[in-house]
């Protein structure tokens, strides 16, 4: 009696929070050791490096699902459930495609029987477990980060313009870039423009804060930063939609942000910064007036119907 040897590829994926690249190779280690004592033969495998479960944002692992409909392999071996998906929806809706394409699931580390009705019930149990070990890992890490905040201390990341750190990871002023912040809040104040901004800088050879010479996006962020004022600013933007994908330039509600009066260096007046935050709005309304490369009488008051 012949029998084919299963096809089998392998998805390992670790993500940036806690992991390493070696969490990929014992992985990889782990599956290739099951295959051979399960005789099953491995055609492919798939990796994604520092890339979250709770998102379906993977390209190798979409890739591996576009590609199940090709019939190149039987089963998709994982080290752990958690390592397919650990949101339920997802989950579901990615097991189903594999199902039509008539591939199976399966982990080295949670060996379920994927005929019987219990089977049904422990994967759902285990993966949604995974969702909420993910989604309580997040707010511990926040409760952390908004605590660092409350004592006026950087929560990670680029610190801004014109600011470092000292020991104590608190925002002190460095005297060079805070000239360039001074000059932008000053220029756009008195009518200038980001182009004509954006040459002065890089003119007199002022750099961002990665040592790049300044563009729309970098002014843009430094204009509505309000930690220039000496009010330490942290959790303004917005989170991420149902898309897992975030927009930096939309804003949290007020009693959300946590802002703290005298929380760090004042590097410009508040007068100067609300003026400049009332000629950005104005400058929204009047898109035309403001983008167009000639000056018409009637730019930013007619629109084209």
């Amino acid at each position: 009696m012949s029998f084919s040897i299963p096809r089998v590829a392998l998805y390992a994926r670790f993500s940036s929070d806690n992991q390493r690249t070696e969490s990929i190779d014992a992985q990889i280690r782990a599956m290739k050791d099951y295959c051979q004592q399960q005789h099953w033969q491995i055609v492919a495998t798939y990796i994604d490096e520092a890339k979250s479960a709770t998102t379906d944002r993977r390209p190798n692992f979409l890739k591996m699902i576009e590609q199940s409909n090709q019939h190149l392999f039987d089963i998709v071996l994982i080290h752990k459930l958690d390592r397919f998906s650990r949101n339920v929806y997802d989950s579901a809706i990615y097991k189903s495609k594999l199902k039509k394409n008539n591939v199976s699931i399966v982990s080295v580390l949670e060996r379920i029987d994927n005929s019987s009705p219990e089977a049904v019930i422990m994967e759902s149990v285990l993966t949604g477990m995974a969702e909420y070990y993910s989604k309580n890992l997040s707010r511990e890490v926040m409760k952390g980060m908004n605590e660092t905040a409350l004592q006026c201390k950087h929560t990670g990341g680029c610190c801004p313009l014109g600011y470092e750190l000292d020991n104590d990871k608190k925002l002190i002023i460095n005297p060079y870039e805070a000239e360039a912040v001074r000059i932008i809040f000053q220029m756009f104040d008195n009518g200038y423009g980001y182009s004509e901004i954006i040459n002065y800088l890089n003119d007199n050879d002022y750099k961002t804060k990665k040592g790049c010479i300044f563009g729309k996006n970098s002014l843009y962020e430094i204009l509505g930063n309000e930690k220039y004022t000496g009010v330490f600013v942290y959790n303004k933007a917005s989170g991420k939609n149902q898309n897992h994908t975030k927009n930096n330039h939309s804003y949290k509600a007020y009693d959300e942000i946590i802002r703290i009066e005298n929380g760090c260096p004042q590097i410009i007046s508040k007068e100067l910064f609300e003026r400049v935050q009332k000629r950005r709005e104005n400058n929204k309304r009047n898109a035309g007036r403001y983008y167009s490369k000639e000056f018409y009488l009637m730019t930013g008051e007619i629109f084209c119907g």
